[in-house]
């Protein structure tokens, strides 16, 4: 879909161009959304420049995402799709500065482009191609913080989760209580998942800023300077990014060992359980011998004494181990 934007009284206005007609000359922004290849070529002959296929906006070589190239400025960057999903992508989105215009491709929907398009329509002074690919990126770098601010939100639920103690003397009365380790999982996964993809994002775009600081025309200053301030907030994006995947992992690694703690409480349920049936067993096992000199099988209470026996070498160990705690 080829949808160009004209500046206007009160910001810029966008329409689909009619087929067959060249780009209008006041056009300042021209998005190419899951072009096809008349919308291509049509966008080809009107700037005279090559535009990059999906397979080269795909390559993560610096030399194929950074370059110049027929007096244009070619820069691709990796943004955050579908973030609020259970499904989250990257997708490769090429910025392209030809003359006092900018050109978009890309093959997705992240969210930034439709806030974006949105705010524009109300903001005055985007009558350049620089102006707005600045304002443009600092709408998808603020995006990743809320992004990232949302996912350290929820590292700290997770934590707070994972790390809710029972108070002293108060147990679980059924497993229905307990904590599902495995929905917790669940979500540091994702988690760590959206993290991951939102550090990735950030480092082609401060990359793409760097480079973005050389190609900007001289009498850019403004923009320029605008640029320089994105950088330092990307950077700090990033060390955040760094704080919280190590945040992430740190959870990962404490959730596998309360799963081993709980997997070890049972096993020594199991252990206790054994333990105290033992000696009725063995007590069970003695009179049941068959053989025929045994004085307790003529007594007359050796049965109600081989039961009170047995149920006395249950509990006293019962006893012996709640005392102690292993209970």
């Amino acid at each position: 879909m080829l949808t160009v934007y004209v500046p206007g009284p009160a910001g810029l206005y966008s329409f689909p161009p009619a087929p067959g007609l060249p780009v209008p000359p006041e056009v300042v922004w021209i998005d190419l959304y899951q072009p096809v290849t008349a919308e291509v070529h049509r966008v080809e002959q009107a700037l005279d420049i090559a535009l990059p296929t999906r397979e080269e906006m795909q390559e993560i070589e610096a030399s194929s995402r950074l370059y110049q190239e027929d007096g244009a400025v070619f820069m691709t960057a990796v943004v955050l799709a579908q973030s609020d999903t259970e499904h989250p992508e990257t997708t490769a989105v090429t910025f392209i500065l030809s003359g006092e215009r900018l050109v978009t491709v890309r093959h997705a929907e992240p969210k930034p482009f439709r806030a974006f398009a949105t705010r524009a329509s109300r903001q005055q002074g985007l009558k350049t191609g620089d102006v707005i690919l600045v304002n443009l990126l600092e709408t998808v770098i603020e995006r990743a913080a809320d992004i990232l601010e949302r996912e350290m939100a929820r590292v700290d639920a997770i934590s707070s989760e994972v790390f809710n103690h029972t108070p002293t003397g108060q147990r679980r009365v059924n497993q229905a209580e307990s904590r599902d380790f495995q929905d917790i999982l669940r979500d540091i996964g994702q988690t760590g998942d959206v993290a991951s993809r939102a550090r990735e994002s950030l480092m082609s775009i401060g990359r793409l800023l760097a480079f973005l600081d050389q190609g900007l025309p001289s009498q850019g200053q403004e923009a320029r300077a605008q640029v320089k301030i994105m950088w330092r907030d990307v950077q700090s994006l990033l060390d955040h990014a760094t704080f919280l995947a190590g945040k992430i992992s740190f959870l990962l690694d404490a959730t596998l060992g309360m799963v081993n703690i709980e997997q070890n409480s049972i096993i020594k349920i199991f252990s206790v359980v054994s333990v105290v049936f033992l000696p009725p067993t063995m007590i069970a096992s003695i009179y049941g011998m068959n053989f025929e000199l045994m004085p307790e099988l003529k007594w007359a209470l050796g049965y109600p004494w081989a039961l009170f026996l047995m149920l006395m070498s249950a509990v006293v160990p019962f006893l012996y181990f709640k005392r102690k705690g292993w209970l």
